[in-house]
Parts: structure tokens; sequence; C-alpha cells
């Protein structure tokens, strides 16, 4: 057993690999820039009672889940979201998008070394003990782009099958070699798809949104057009929106479908239509400038939205570590919030609540290859539309 006094942050890795791989965990496939690990387990319990005695008759043990959540810092190095849903079923690449990713399951393994060490590589052996848990789904996703502190990913993974390891560990030393003390944000590293744009970080900061290739909804006041920059001046060069936070988020809903003669789920597919929200914050300087009519807003009479007060919105956001979140074209303004500037101090804010059905393209220029609005249903095979504007940090691969 370990002769660890404590368990902290230098003594954990996280590795995640494709399911039913009985091999090692490879270096590619560690979580670098995870800041938190956390593991539930239930044991979900049945009572059944009878006539005649008030004790308990049976307490009958179903299926256990086990609940994986992770969060890391977006610092050029593989999402968690990707890490998780490499491979379908069929082994093939998975797609990008929420079907081809829902189906993939993966085995995530935490380590626990050496407390003797200033990090996991220092022992030069495999993790005193280790968590395999393995089958798990992506049950939840979300990003957040503040003003304040990093931008972050955060991912919960679901499964049936937890094992405690002392032997046979799969995350050995040359697994975590690269945390040796030397690690940084692979954003910083030559040859990063970085190109010759620098971010101020290898850790994505609100400086680094790529605000000439980003698409804001226009129902936001100061977003002019709907194509790439349009929430840029391009005569200033000022942004004409102030845009404090944006956060995109969606749950899988997974479904357990049992039968007869089989204790454990035979699948737990997403259930589709899946929601996706995007929130999007910023200080205002004139108002929301949202309106709401009893028989819809006149403005969108002989439009696809004639009779409503909304209308569907591109959403596509980009850094320049070559990540961006590709929500489509159909998101809808769900309501709109006013609120701050009061006497104790602070600016007015406006936030615009949006959502969509099924569509979020989480991109990674390292690991897709591409970044642009509405991409993925252009690609074909290895091939991608040029989409993204010319002569800006990143080029859709051609």
């Amino acid at each position: 057993m370990s002769l660890n006094d404590r368990i902290f942050y230098a003594t954990q890795a996280v590795g995640i690999h494709g399911h039913g791989d009985g091999g090692n965990v490879d270096a590619d496939e560690m979580v670098h820039g995870l800041q938190s690990v956390g593991i539930n387990t239930t044991f979900n319990l049945e009572q059944a009672f009878e006539l005649g005695q008030i004790e308990i008759y049976e307490n009958i043990e179903g299926t256990p889940d086990v609940e994986v959540t992770l969060e890391k810092v977006l610092d050029g190095s593989p999402l968690i979201y990707h890490l998780a849903s490499v491979h379908g079923l069929d082994g093939t690449p998975a797609g990008s998008g929420l079907v081809g990713r829902s189906k993939s399951r993966c085995d995530v393994r935490l380590g626990i070394f050496s407390d003797a060490h200033n990090n996991v590589s220092a022992g030069n052996a495999s993790a005193e003990a280790e968590v395999y848990m393995s089958g798990m789904y992506i049950s939840s996703i979300s990003y957040t782009v503040p003003t304040d502190g990093s931008m972050t990913e955060s991912v919960t993974l679901v499964g049936n099958n937890k094992q405690w390891l002392v032997a046979g560990q799969k995350l050995t030393a040359t697994s975590v070699d690269a945390f040796d003390g030397n690690d940084f944000p692979a954003a910083l590293t030559s040859g990063h798809p970085g190109g010759s744009i620098t971010p101020s970080g290898g850790i994505q900061q609100r400086e680094d949104v790529f605000i000439s290739g980003c698409m804001l909804p226009t129902s936001i006041e100061g977003v002019n057009g709907s194509g790439y920059g349009n929430a840029l001046n391009y005569s200033t060069g000022a942004n004409r929106v102030h845009i404090q936070s944006f956060s995109v988020s969606t749950d899988f809903s997974r479904e357990d479908i049992l039968e007869l003669g089989r204790k454990t789920p035979y699948a737990r597919p997403a259930t589709f239509p899946i929601e996706v929200t995007c929130e999007i914050e910023a200080i205002t300087t004139s108002g929301d400038f949202v309106n709401a009519y009893e028989f819809g807003d006149a403005d969108l009479n002989n439009t696809d939205a004639s009779g409503n007060n909304t209308s569907q919105e591109n959403i596509f956001l980009c850094t320049r570590a070559g990540y961006a979140f590709d929500l489509g074209q159909k998101n809808r303004l769900a309501s709109v919030s006013y609120g701050g500037g009061d006497a104790t101090g602070g600016n007015a804010t406006c936030t615009y609540s949006y959502t969509n059905f099924n569509e979020l393209d989480v991109q990674d220029y390292s690991a897709n290859g591409y970044i642009g609005f509405g991409v993925l249903k252009e690609l074909n095979g290895a091939d991608a539309l040029a989409t993204f504007p010319t002569g800006t940090l990143y080029q859709v691969a051609e």
C-alpha cells in the first residue's frame, strides 16, 4: 500500500484512452492543464418490504453509477472532450459534432503517485495506486470564456465500472514522462498552430479571444452584420461590444436501455434532441434594445421570423490557441436580462441567453486540422472548405 501522507495536486495525473485498450496509457493521452478531478460512485438500492413484518425484506442493489468530473484550462493541449471521444464504437475517428462523439466510449485512469517527489515523473515508476473507470460516456460539457481568469473546460463522464489497482497499473513512468517539472502550455510550443501571432500566455485569457474571427448574434446591441468580425469596428480597430463573458454548455441526457437477461444497460445513448445553451454578458452603454411585442416585432415582417420577436442567429467564437466553438445558424434568443449599475457601484450589464438543438462543433486546430464557422457540414473526408477569412490567424485545411 501507498506510504503517502496525503494526496495533493502534484501527486495526481489523469489519462484517457479508447475503451477496451488494454495497453499502457500513451503520453499523448494524458490530460494537461488539469485543474480538478472528482469521482462519485452511487450504488442504486431498491427497497422491498412485505406484509407481516416491519423489517426490510430485501435491499436490492442495482447497477452502480460512476461519475467523473474533470476541469482543465484551455492551454493549447488536447481537450478532455476530444480525448474522451476520439473513436466511435467501430473504432473509426468520431465526427466532431455531437452525434458522432455521443457514441464514443473511453477508459479513464487516475493515478496516485508518491508524495515524496516534486512531480509524478520524478519517481520513475508507475502510479502507486490507480483507479480505472472503463466504458465511460460523455454526459455533459461546458466551456467558459471570462474576463477574469482563464478559459476553462468542464466535462462529466458517466459509466458503471470502477476498479482500484495497486498492481498492473497502466499509468507508467512513460505515460507521465512530460510531467517532469518542465511541462508548460502547448500553446507556447514552437510549431503550435498559433502561427505568427503569439498568445500573451499559453493559457488562454480574455485577450486571446480572436474578435475579428468571431460571429456574435445581431440581437446584441452594437453587433453589426452576421459575418466574421461583426463585433469589431474595422475603421477604428475597437470592439463594438464590450463582452464580459461567453459560456456554452450541453447535457447529453443519457438513457439507460435495459433488456431481460442482463443487469447492466446494453446501451446508454444520448437523448436527442440535445439542447445547447449559450450565455453572453456585455457591459451596456445604452440598454439591451431587445423589444418584446405581443404580436411580434414588425421589423421582422416579411422575413422567416415574421410574427415573432426573435430570429435565428449565428454564433461562433475562436481563440488564438486554435480552439473554436461553432453553434451553427439556428440559435434563438431565449431571454435577456438587464441589471447592475446600482447605487453601490458597478456597471450595468446585459446577459443574453441563446439556445439551439444538436448544433455544437467544438474545434481544436491541432486535433481537427480546421477551424471555421459551418466547416463540419462541409467536410469531405480530410478536406474542408476554406470558410475562415484569409489573412487571419488560422486557415481551414485545404
